[in-house]
């Protein structure tokens, strides 16, 4: 398989996470992680599996009301893992928008699947609304 190919398959997986974060589906969103995922989000405690990362969108779900845009910076995939990072603004009507980078390794599983298996974001001061 090509990197070509692999890193198509990886941006596929990763436009399936952002299709069920903005229609807010959080089964489709939780099936987009690896079973022993990590997600370390900027203020909030390091969550380990699935199990923990679901309780955490299920709350945000209920607070995000708005348009999430990624513009990817970096991909490098080899044959079963990848790591990507990018920057995102959360877009909201009427109040600032909230920007950041987000790092993000993925790991293809036995059944080709390519799931996010480490998902970190930050607010570095270089990520401007304006960049979208």
């Amino acid at each position: 398989m090509t990197h070509t190919v692999v890193e198509k398959e990886v941006r596929e997986a990763l436009q399936l996470w952002l299709d069920a974060f903005e229609t807010k589906d959080l089964d489709a969103l939780c099936s987009r992680y690896d079973p022993e995922a990590v997600y370390a989000n900027d203020g909030a405690p390091l969550m380990m599996g699935v199990g923990e990362i679901r309780p955490w969108f299920e709350q945000a779900f209920k607070m995000f009301q708005g348009d999430l845009l990624f513009k990817e910076e970096v991909l490098i995939a080899g044959s079963d893992m990848a790591v990507m990072s990018g920057k995102f603004c959360f877009r909201t009507e009427g109040e600032d928008d909230e920007t950041g980078r987000v790092g993000l390794v993925f790991r293809k599983n036995e059944e080709g699947e390519w799931l996010l298996l480490f998902d970190m974001d930050n607010r570095p001061p270089d990520v401007l609304s304006e960049d979208f």
